[in-house]
């Protein structure tokens, strides 16, 4: 008899432990998917959708080099047009993101619960894994580091004439405050390491076989600072972009699972219990 009062007890005990999972999963849904956490988090997408969308319009469009400045090795170089820059690539990508996750916050669910995860929310947490949070922080970082160390390698004083500072800012400072703002305000289960890693490998990759096709086809390299690196530490600069790209992957994972680490402990645990 006192083995089965002792059984009914455990039942009972692990019922409750459930039930008390489920209710806190059940109060932070409530708190992320209404109120002044859920306006917070519709704002940040369409002001960065907004910002970006226009960036990549006004960057396109009306940023160009004037007629008098243009000779024949300026029009050489510009095979590829802007899309072979790295920064005007991200633009498209955060806009992209960004449109995404603004359609999940109308159309989907942000809630804690694995139930509630639709599939396009989970594009919008891959993409933001694997490419938008590690991109933008690549752009942003190598951009300002080398900047300050030599702008000239990366955006000559020319640049200043047609390329306003506010420009500047949206595709080489926004792009990663605005995804450290996204990060913060929506919750997400980052992919396998594999599917992560593979993802974001292969963009970074592929952006280098793309500077090589450029390179062949025009005569010149995207950056100045690939032209006066020799050919040993052009090499080492690309793989150090690679390896770079794959540290700020790294950076975001583990910032996330630091900001909703008590949600991941709860749906580890609800995850246990249902077996």
């Amino acid at each position: 008899m006192g083995k089965v009062k002792k059984q009914v007890r455990e039942f009972q005990a692990a019922k409750k432990a459930e039930k008390d999972t489920n209710d806190q999963l059940d109060t932070w849904n409530d708190a992320y998917t209404s109120g002044a956490f859920s306006y917070l988090r519709f704002l940040v997408h369409l002001l960065a959708a907004a910002q970006f969308w226009y960036g990549m319009y006004y960057h396109y469009f009306r940023v160009h080099w004037p007629s008098d400045l243009r000779d024949e090795e300026e029009l050489k170089a510009r095979w590829g047009g802007k899309f072979k820059y790295l920064t005007f690539l991200d633009v498209i990508l955060q806009a992209i993101y960004h449109s995404l996750a603004l359609l999940n916050d109308i159309f989907g669910s942000n809630a804690v619960s694995l139930k509630s995860r639709s599939k396009l929310r989970s594009i919008r947490d891959y993409i933001f894994a694997a490419f938008a949070f590690p991109v933008a922080h690549n752009v942003c970082l190598s951009f300002w580091v080398i900047y300050v160390w030599d702008r000239e390698l990366i955006f000559p004083s020319a640049l200043d004439a047609i390329f306003p500072s506010w420009l500047n800012h949206v595709v080489h400072t926004n792009v990663a405050l605005l995804a450290i703002m996204d990060l913060f305000t929506c919750f997400r289960r980052y992919p396998s390491r594999l599917a992560g890693v593979t993802g974001n490998m292969a963009f970074i990759i592929l952006y280098i076989i793309w500077l090589h096709i450029v390179r062949y086809f025009s005569g010149e390299w995207v950056y100045p600072i690939l032209e006066v690196l020799p050919l040993p530490l052009r090499y080492l600069f690309l793989a150090l972009l690679v390896g770079f790209n794959l540290v700020c992957y790294f950076l975001g994972e583990f910032v996330n699972n630091i900001v909703w680490k008590p949600e991941h402990k709860l749906l580890e645990q609800q995850k246990v219990k249902q077996g």
